[in-house]
């Protein structure tokens, strides 16, 4: 079953899952064992970030610091909680990818969807670089303090810097180092959560816009117009319209699969990450006469943005790629005979509408839907900033 998910363009993915226990393939006591675990971890630092909020619900800077974090959180464990429910459906897209590597003998479109898929990886490794490169740089914001009491020394020491506000009712000075390991150690774990969950999205789409386009090619290989040399020429010319459409169907039947999976875990993440952009651009203005905290929380507003328009971009991938299948169909008809115009007819009728993924049919996955997302953001800062 693992073979064609050894190969390089979809090693990266499968290990990143796996580390997690959320690979369907996995036995089943891996499985159990690691979503414990990491569930456990989560859970040690989310429950005292909310105890804080609650402890804080008077201090409306606290607040509003509180909240991002929190966000993070609850992002990682919607999609934790989405890849159990959703287990078999994850499941059954990877099979179909699996057959659809079997079914493809033709040279040319193995390679067309070898290139989808390695450019599904590189994308994966880029993404991933950069969201665990910035949690780097924010791991490194404690130690501020110290580097600047040995460029900049003062009479005393700096006070230290928490990674964020918790409570785990400890003294938190005492337990300065203690609570801030743990930090270490945690914190990575939930952006597991999230960059992995948007890996496999990421791949599931580069895998549908692979096929869309093999389906394309097709279309535009069917020499219609050389149909009139004989009964033989036209039955074969039948034959690869047949084809095509079946192919069709299996790329739509693969599309709504996916809709299914995602759809409302991704309404969640984008009321989520509309609300953690709005806090944190409210909490950056808030911490603007404290440099070092005010880059932490623009670093969480950045993050969270760029989540979006990362989901986003990938849905409108989908859109534009769907659309050359009605380009591709329309470009030939023209040319054919009547009998194979009425056969062309209801692949061009169901290409009409472009595949969609949305976020519980609310939200759009495409830029034009998060250009309209950052305006709405953009009003709802003025108002809070103005309400402070």
């Amino acid at each position: 079953m693992d073979n064609i998910f050894d190969y390089s363009c979809y090693r990266f993915t499968k290990h990143s899952l796996q580390c997690i226990g959320h690979w369907p393939f996995q036995s089943r006591r891996d499985k159990i064992f690691l979503r414990c675990l990491t569930f456990f971890l989560i859970s040690t630092i989310l429950i005292p970030k909310i105890i804080k909020l609650i402890e804080s619900l008077n201090d409306l800077d606290m607040v509003v610091e509180c909240l991002p974090i929190i966000g993070c959180y609850i992002v990682g464990m919607i999609k934790f909680f989405n890849w159990i429910i959703m287990e078999d459906h994850m499941k059954q897209l990877l099979l179909t990818i699996k057959r659809n590597w079997e079914d493809l003998n033709v040279e040319s479109e193995l390679e067309v969807l070898h290139q989808y898929s390695d450019q599904s990886r590189r994308l994966n490794i880029a993404y991933t670089t950069c969201c665990y490169s910035v949690l780097l740089f924010y791991f490194c914001s404690p130690a501020v303090p110290k580097i600047l009491d040995i460029i900049k020394p003062l009479n005393g020491s700096r006070p230290r810097i928490p990674l964020y506000h918790t409570e785990f009712f400890i003294d938190q000075d005492k337990y300065y180092v203690h609570l801030l390991i743990h930090a270490y150690l945690t914190v990575p774990v939930g952006l597991s959560y999230a960059v992995f969950f948007d890996n496999l999205f990421a791949t599931l789409i580069h895998h549908a816009c692979g096929m869309i386009e093999i389906l394309k090619l097709r279309l535009e290989a069917l020499h219609i117009k050389n149909t009139t040399q004989g009964p033989i020429k036209f039955e074969i010319v039948m034959n690869r319209i047949r084809t095509s459409s079946d192919l069709q169907t299996e790329i739509f039947k693969f599309i709504e699969k996916l809709e299914a999976a995602y759809s409302f875990a991704l309404l969640i993440i984008v009321a989520v990450n509309m609300i953690l952009i709005i806090t944190a651009g409210v909490a950056a203005v808030v911490k603007m006469s404290h440099p070092n905290e005010m880059i932490r929380v623009t670093i969480v507003n950045m993050c969270a943005l760029t989540h979006l328009f990362w989901s986003s971009w990938l849905g409108h991938n989908l859109i534009v790629h769907s659309e050359h299948i009605f380009l591709s169909t329309l470009s030939k008809w023209y040319l054919s005979p009547s009998p194979l115009q009425s056969i062309l007819i209801p692949i061009m009728v169901r290409s009409m509408k472009p595949c969609r993924l949305t976020a519980g049919k609310l939200y759009t996955m495409s830029m034009e839907s998060f250009g309209a997302m950052v305006k709405t953001i953009m009003s709802f800062m003025t108002v809070l900033n103005s309400m402070r």
